[in-house]
């Protein structure tokens, strides 16, 4: 009877795992069908600091958040290989409030509902910390909502808690001129010059503080911002 019980979850572990990947396969078509080409009609994106980014580890993207455009974009400058492999952390309360919407983002963004409050928000950080133990990366916004003014804000320390719980390399990530193509309240994009700028994947010792580890992410990625202003000027 065990036996029996073991062959058929096995069987149906393989059958959700096909689907799984039919699924991740469709959404890429579709974003190279649909998603990139709209994306690329209004934004011209640069990229830089992926050959760093090596074949076979996980990642937690650690980006600022400026816009609606910033996962699409960052999704758009990411090799194949990793584009397949990484999941984003979308608001719950925002994407997933109707099932059709969900469907969509989960879709062309591999999202997944992050609560960003409450008790929920542990049981989030769970699953995206079983996501990084099955081989998958992350795309996180420690900020926990878009700017508002351009600006970057404090990072949440729910980062820090990701980076110990696993053996993740974190990637500080700017992603600048977002904002100015379509800021929070605006419907639609305009024209603009994007910059994604990936850091040196960092890893911290075990009895780090997740705060410090917030903290120190959080500087990088103003420093990734610094550098692009100084570029150009």
């Amino acid at each position: 009877m065990l036996t029996a019980k073991l062959q058929i979850a096995t069987q149906q572990e393989v059958v959700r795992e096909r689907t799984r990947t039919t699924t991740v396969w469709f959404g890429e078509g579709l974003r190279w069908l649909l998603l990139f080409p709209v994306l690329r009609l209004f934004i011209h994106i640069t990229t830089d600091g992926t050959d760093a980014l090596t074949r076979g580890r996980s990642y937690i993207f650690a980006a600022n958040h400026s816009s609606h455009l910033d996962a699409p974009t960052l999704l758009a400058t990411l090799p194949l290989h990793l584009r397949l492999q990484v999941r984003i952390a979308a608001a719950a309360d925002y994407f997933f409030t109707k099932r059709w919407k969900g469907a969509l983002v989960s879709l062309f963004l591999n999202a997944f509902a992050f609560e960003r409050q409450g008790p929920s928000c542990q049981i989030s950080l769970a699953h995206a910390q079983q996501l990084l133990s099955s081989g998958h990366s992350l795309l996180i916004f420690p900020e926990g909502t878009r700017t508002k003014d351009g600006q970057i804000q404090h990072f949440k320390c729910g980062v820090g808690r990701l980076a110990l719980s696993s053996p993740a390399y974190v990637v500080p990530t700017w992603i600048g001129g977002t904002f100015a193509a379509l800021p929070k309240g605006s419907h639609f994009p305009r024209h603009q010059q994007v910059v994604v700028k990936f850091g040196t994947p960092m890893r911290f010792a075990p009895d780090c503080n997740p705060k410090f580890i917030a903290v120190e992410v959080e500087r990088q990625v103003r420093t990734l911002a610094s550098l692009e202003e100084q570029g150009r000027l």
